[in-house]
């Protein structure tokens, strides 16, 4: 009899026990997570999201740095990739070259440029007498004339450039249509004058090559090709020395100057080529 009691009190106990939990004990552990609860989901939409937008930004800048770097990269692969093309193309048009006449001639490297305050007015070159290099032999590329040889050493031999005060160049104008007939002149080097500002010393402007004695009754158009007409023991006939710009007659009235604008870039010049004589004289 005492046991069933026991037993009976046991289980009024615990029902008491389950109704004091889910009406009390529930609801005072849930207030009692509260805190920690509302603390982590503060955590996750504050701090959280802030240090995640931090790290975006850290991954961004990495990332951008990392394409500059790579467009850096890129630019100075493109940067080589033309030189080489241009190199390619230098090359290729020395290659290709074939003067206009039957004559020997040799490839020579550019070793140094002289003249005065940066305008180069001659060239020294890797070729002299032991390559068969004589004085007056004249130097060229494919574009056109370069100079003539005035000077001659073993191995090296000195240039002067038709842009030279001192250069003079027996030369006719391509002329266009029949009935014109040929049309010649002297061409003189042009030199060089000051830049405007004083201060830059350092700063020539070349002036135009001088076509001087021509017929005055013939009025050449800009852009005529003036080529080398043969005339004298230098150069022969047919090499391109430049394009007319304008014309106008002499102060004396007796004949027409022209201002000639060089074919070749004087300052770009590292290979060119030397045509030697045959028989003393350059082959027509």
């Amino acid at each position: 009899m005492k046991q069933a009691k026991r037993w009976v009190w046991l289980l009024a106990a615990s029902l008491g026990v389950l109704v004091f939990w889910h009406a009390g004990v529930g609801v005072f552990s849930r207030e009692a997570l509260y805190p920690y609860e509302n603390a982590k989901v503060w955590l996750e939409r504050t701090v959280w999201v802030r240090l995640q937008a931090v790290l975006s930004r850290a991954r961004s800048a990495a990332r951008a740095s990392m394409l500059e770097r790579d467009v850096a990269r890129l630019r100075m692969a493109l940067a080589e990739t033309e030189a080489l093309e241009a190199e390619v193309a230098r090359l290729r048009a020395l290659l290709d070259f074939s003067p206009p006449i039957p004559c020997r001639w040799q490839a020579a490297p550019v070793l140094s440029r002289g003249g005065t305050a940066a305008v180069w007015q001659s060239v020294r070159l890797a070729k002299g007498s032991l390559h068969g290099v004589r004085k007056g032999d004249p130097v060229v590329v494919p574009d056109g004339v370069v100079g003539r040889v005035v000077d001659v050493s073993p191995h090296t031999c000195e240039t002067m450039l038709i842009t030279d005060p001192n250069s003079r160049v027996a030369c006719e104008l391509e002329t266009p249509g029949e009935g014109v007939g040929v049309v010649r002149g002297i061409l003189y080097g042009g030199g060089a004058r000051p830049a405007a500002d004083p201060v830059l010393t350092l700063l020539y402007v070349v002036e135009p090559l001088r076509l001087r004695y021509l017929a005055r009754d013939f009025e050449p158009p800009p852009r005529t090709r003036v080529v080398t007409s043969g005339l004298g023991p230098t150069y022969p006939k047919g090499l391109t020395v430049g394009y007319l710009l304008e014309s106008s007659l002499e102060s004396d009235g007796l004949s027409r100057e022209a201002a000639v604008l060089p074919a070749v870039d004087m300052a770009a010049l590292d290979e060119v080529f030397i045509l030697t004589r045959q028989g003393g004289r350059h082959a027509r």
